[in-house]
């Protein structure tokens, strides 16, 4: 399965590659923006245009995506956060927080 899918834009006699499936074309495709988003495809709000070539391969990549269940994992955070320069010991308060000086 093609994990990079990205749909094709017309503009005029030309064609491109776009930046993501409009959201005519997720409609069409059965889709919604939160699962287009849980499953890693592309989704340009701006875009108004529906082409049908769009819509067929975000179909079978959606139907394929689903038999082999995959899903973009999300970013992990840490719980906590960013520690300050005392706790690293850099400083004399660090130092004496860590127990390196008296």
């Amino acid at each position: 399965m093609a994990r990079t899918l990205s749909p094709s834009v017309k503009i005029g006699a030309k064609e491109r590659v776009g930046r993501g499936f409009s959201l005519g074309e997720l409609a069409k495709a059965e889709l919604n923006v939160g699962e287009a988003r849980h499953m890693g495809v592309p989704v340009d709000l701006a875009r108004r245009t529906a082409h049908e070539e769009n819509v067929e391969r975000l179909r079978e990549w959606v139907a394929e995506a689903r038999k082999e269940e995959f899903r973009v994992k999300k970013a992990h955070q840490s719980i906590k956060g960013q520690r300050g320069r005392a706790n690293r010991g850099l400083t004399s308060s660090g130092k004496k927080m860590r127990g390196m000086r008296p």
